[in-house]
């Protein structure tokens, strides 16, 4: 059922294109001139870009904690207060809330790529979504990790220094014997906070000096697999009957998931919807399904019904259900923030697991090609399963 040009996809894939880069804006060019070869239409969903949205962040961790230790250090107390609050302020609401106090430096046009089929009778709508964008880290996902849970202590760190500061500088304006113990206590809780916004700041500012990353699994494999699936459709492989289907490649995940979060508020959502998102595809290793997605400060749970109905069509195919893993930061964060039940499927490495991505060791040479035909039988399965449950099996399969 599926022909599709998988080596010529993964040429386009398989090369770094950071979010808003000209090479992000080639590919995204040369997708569009594949799609137009397949005679499959698309539009595009623009909004606005902030690429440098994870520099901000590094440098406003570090320029700021640094700041409020040595405000602590030279008992500068109110200043000290200020600067945690605004330190604290400056990431918050930039991560949490989309608004760019301090990554607003670079602003440009993002553009999602929307491929959309619409049957005459429409009850519920699916959208597939993966991100064709790259980053390149120090760390990876797994040596992250440390940092990221870390962040809740991070930010009672600067919170409690806010206080300490003027507290310490009173007591030591007044001559009290206690100065010297909030004194000591404020130069101690410095030194974590330090370290903490240091890794992390400079894991996300100075991975621009690496060698980049090519992409190929993440995730660039995903959206070749999500092409693949357009010309099954295309081609009538698989029959809509009662279901709208959108494939959407977004912009802007490795930037905080940008993309798909301007693309959720940026609709109207008139029928019922269901979201999967696609992760590090087509390695050599088994399926997996994440059970939270989100960001860096929240989490919500994956539907289970969305998991075991993807489950289910893993097993139809491959003869093994996917393991439940988790959690995951991700496209998928962006439909479950907004209501709408969602989940990510992706694929483990035998050997390196979830490991070795944002680096050289994401490569073509890490995609299983005959994987990518085999994911898109998988979504297949999936979309004429949930179809034909609305439509009495009305939903029509070409199989083999």
């Amino acid at each position: 059922m599926d022909n599709a040009d998988y080596a010529g996809l993964m040429q386009i894939l398989s090369r770094p294109r950071p979010s808003g880069s000209q090479a992000e804006h080639q590919t995204l060019q040369s997708l569009q001139k594949w799609l137009e070869q397949h005679d499959i239409p698309y539009k595009l969903h623009e909004f606005r870009l902030f690429p440098k949205f994870w520099l901000g962040i590094g440098l406003w961790i570090i320029i700021s904690r640094t700041l409020l230790a040595v405000l602590i250090w030279q008992r500068i107390g109110w200043l000290a207060l200020v600067i945690s609050v605004l330190g604290l302020a400056g990431g918050l609401l930039d991560v949490a809330f989309n608004i760019p106090v301090v990554t607003w430096i670079g602003a440009k046009r993002g553009q999602n790529l929307l491929i959309e089929f619409h049957p005459q009778t429409l009850q519920q709508e699916i959208i597939c979504s993966a991100h064709y964008d790259t980053k390149t880290e120090l760390l990876d996902h797994r040596q992250r990790m440390f940092f990221i849970r870390s962040l809740p202590f991070g930010i009672a760190l600067t919170l409690a220094l806010g206080i300490l500061g003027p507290l310490d500088h009173y007591l030591f304006a007044n001559d009290s014997p206690a100065a010297a113990w909030t004194y000591g206590l404020g130069v101690l809780l410095s030194l974590p906070l330090l370290i903490l916004a240091w890794g992390l700041g400079l894991n996300l500012t100075l991975g621009r000096f690496r060698q980049p990353s090519q992409g190929a699994v993440d995730n660039g494999a995903a959206c070749a697999i999500l092409l693949g699936l357009a010309q099954c459709v295309r081609t009538g492989a698989l029959t809509l009957t009662h279901t709208g289907l959108t494939l959407a490649l977004f912009a802007g995940e490795e930037v905080n998931m940008q993309g798909s979060q301007a693309y959720v508020r940026g609709r109207d959502w008139a029928l019922p919807a269901r979201a999967l998102n696609l992760e590090v595809m087509a390695q050599d290793g088994e399926y997996v399904l994440w059970e939270q997605d989100g960001y860096s400060l929240k989490l919500w749970p994956c539907s289970s019904e969305m998991n075991q109905a993807i489950s289910q069509a893993v097993q139809e195919v491959t003869g093994i259900k996917p393991r439940l893993v988790g959690p995951v930061n991700c496209d998928g964060g962006s439909f479950l923030r907004s209501g709408i039940p969602a989940t990510t499927l992706g694929t483990y490495d035998r050997q390196q697991k979830d490991r070795g991505f944002h680096g050289t060791k994401d490569n073509l040479g890490r995609v299983v090609m005959e994987r990518l035909p085999e994911a898109v039988e998988i979504l297949s399965r999936f979309i004429f399963n949930n179809d034909g449950l609305g439509n009495n099996g009305q939903a029509r399969h070409k199989m083999g």
